[in-house]
């Protein structure tokens, strides 16, 4: 079995957040049948269309496409630096026409349905990324710190610790990089000195380096730096520093950092290179990721600060060879596996034993992983934009772009969120390196909580009016609550099972006396994106059409049919629950009851929490605590 996750006990512990989890299915559940040719109908099969009307229970937003030659004026200027027009511009609404009318893009249609479809059918994991990711714990109290300080420190007890890093300078040879380390002075490479000693000196740029500058310093002695409860840095101090040579004074160079919480108090002087010493080699895949991690670190980073000869570096070595290095003194590290390697065997697209699912049969795939040797499969569902429905009063949230609260990326470094925890009292938390017996896996499939209806107070950033925007905001056209819209979604020779999944997806059939709504579109996490869809099957009868051709009264009337969508479901739903495993099941007699579906109606059922406390981003202790993330149905209100 796959490791389970589980709930922690204690509210000092327990987190809270816009998004939660479908833990994942055990294993994989096999489409149900040979794939049809895509050259000819069949009769037992089905083919129609499914008519949806679309209407928004919050605001919904959906960023409309830019022009080549909007970009091409703007070149690379960022948002906030735009005039109001085109900042009115980049906050469009999709739209198909001249007129501004907002639609809702079929691919964001076809992506949601699918990942529903995926849930209910018990799918394969498919778009777990494979990007590496970094860390740096030097301060963080769970095991995830201890495993930093002891990747880069050795410790000397008492809380003492001794980095293991060391500085040096990077040297190219034809198309290969190489570290040169710096001289060792007093047993290291590199000392520290009080930002207050050189705050008014000004020195010379080293080599074109912006953060490498000429200094002269004469060293004092050995002492600590305080960096938790338990936790004291090492370090060569500087007494004195001078901008020019002076008799007893040791030329290095001051290697400044950024320093984004503006609490920091000492810099790093790095010694001279040392001519005599080998060069270290750094292979093509470390020098990608320092500059992946770079970037990831200071999304600022312009090109002009790439890498190049005679920077300054920090490196670590183990049994002589090159660990990985960066450009401060306690740099993050890259973690050995990424979230795709922590998806179980049996569920991952290329290694699976179930070549194909119900999802991949109805939507199609391409071969994932150079281990996928299977032919690419077309899809048999074809999702049209959902247009606006005419004729409706005003549809917009407000006249002009407004300015949301900070919207941000999902961040899976937050492992205490993103895989399974055993939640041990200790602080031993699982991440993506633990070692055994610390089995951990993702946690499943990521959606979001609704907020009720929303009210533009709710949406806004107040602090900042009049699209006067900094490098953090946007600015977005939602429509409000209420608005209509109008899709359709054509099929061709599905079975039963398969229409049954896609009208499963459509519907949400669970608990009757509870209402279920889709989430779609940007600003998830403040609440924009809730949608009700309400499907109407027509299934089309090629035989009866062709009969009647000749009939020109009553040809036409046989090509299309409205039916029942219930059975069509069932269908499905008996044949899902037919293939679970003992675990899966539990002691329950259908699929909507199943831990695992309860869990996915929990997060879409509609308004959401009454307590919005639960359903927002954590701040101050208990996001540095790493608290964690309980499953849907053990979140409960008062957790702040």
């Amino acid at each position: 079995m796959n490791p389970k996750h589980n709930n922690p006990t204690r509210p000092k512990y327990t987190a809270h957040a816009p998004y939660n989890f479908v833990p994942l299915p055990e294993k994989a559940i096999p489409a149900p049948e040979n794939l049809p040719g895509m050259d000819q109908y069949y009769d037992e099969r089905y083919s129609g269309v499914i008519g949806c009307k679309i209407t928004t229970r919050s605001p919904v937003y959906v960023r409309g496409m830019a022009e080549p030659d909007f970009f091409a004026e703007l070149k690379e200027k960022p948002v906030h630096e735009m005039d109001d027009k085109k900042k009115r511009q980049y906050a469009r609404f999709y739209s198909r026409d001249d007129k501004g009318l907002p639609a809702i893009p079929g691919s964001s249609l076809r992506g949601m349905i699918r990942s529903i479809v995926e849930v209910a059918a018990f799918a394969k994991m498919q778009w777990v990324t494979d990007a590496p990711l970094f860390f740096q714990a030097l301060r963080d109290l769970t095991s995830l710190g201890t495993y930093y300080r002891n990747s880069v420190m050795r410790n000397a007890g008492k809380g003492n610790f001794v980095p293991l890093v060391q500085g040096g300078y990077l040297v190219r040879k034809r198309d290969q990089w190489f570290i040169r380390p710096a001289q060792i002075v007093q047993g290291v490479t590199f000392a520290r000195i009080l930002k207050k000693k050189i705050q008014k000196m000004e020195l010379q740029v080293w080599r074109e380096h912006n953060r490498a500058k000429e200094i002269w310093v004469r060293l004092g002695e050995r002492s600590y730096e305080r960096l938790g409860k338990n936790v004291r840095l090492e370090y060569l101090c500087v007494q004195e520093a001078k901008n020019a040579p002076a008799k007893d004074f040791k030329k290095a160079l001051l290697v400044t950092g950024v320093d984004i919480s503006n609490n920091k108090n000492m810099e790093v002087v790095l010694f001279p290179p040392d001519s005599s010493s080998e060069l270290i080699k750094v292979s093509d895949e470390i020098f990608w990721l320092e500059q992946v991690c770079y970037r990831l670190e200071e999304p600022g980073a312009r090109q002009d600060e790439a890498l190049k000869p005679f920077q300054p570096v920090f490196y670590l070595l183990e049994e002589g060879g090159l660990v990985f290095f960066g450009r401060t003194i306690m740099f993050p590290l890259p973690y050995i596996r990424t979230p795709s390697g922590l998806v179980p065997t049996e569920l991952s697209p290329e290694a699976s034993q179930v070549k194909l699912d119900i999802a991949e049969s109805i939507f199609g795939f391409t071969p994932r992983g150079k281990n996928d040797q299977r032919p690419s499969l077309a899809g048999r569902v074809s999702f049209c934009d959902a247009l606006v429905k005419p004729n409706q009063d005003e549809i917009w949230l407000s006249k002009d772009p407004i300015i949301p609260e900070i919207l941000s990326e999902p961040k899976p470094t937050a492992f205490q969120h993103y895989l399974t925890q055993e939640t041990t009292p200790d602080g031993a938390l699982n991440h993506y390196d633990s070692p055994p017996p610390h089995d951990t896996v993702i946690r499943g499939h990521k959606f979001y909580w609704h907020k009720g209806p929303g009210r533009l107070s709710d949406i806004e950033d107040d602090k900042l009016k009049n699209l006067q925007i900094d490098s953090q905001h946007t600015l977005i056209s939602p429509v409000k609550p209420g608005v209509e819209f109008q899709s359709k979604i054509y099929f061709e020779n599905l079975s039963k099972i398969e229409l049954g999944a896609i009208l499963w997806a459509l519907v949400l059939p669970g608990e009757k006396d509870k209402e279920y709504c889709h989430k779609i579109g940007m600003g998830k996490p403040l609440g924009l994106g809730s949608i009700k869809i309400i499907p109407k099957l027509f299934l089309d009868y090629r035989k009866s059409r062709y009969e009647r051709l000749f009939d020109e009264r009553t040809w036409h009337q046989a090509r299309r049919q409205e039916m029942n969508i219930e059975g069509f479901i069932k269908c499905f739903e008996k044949y899902v629950f037919g293939k679970l495993c003992k675990e899966e099941r539990g002691d329950v007699d259908q699929l909507a009851k199943t831990n695992r579906i309860q869990m996915f109606f929990k997060l879409l059922e509609w308004p959401g929490p009454a307590d919005h406390s639960v359903t927002g981003y954590m701040t101050g202790s208990k996001s540095r605590k790493r608290s964690v993330l309980p499953d849907p149905l053990h979140v409960k209100p008062g957790q702040e």
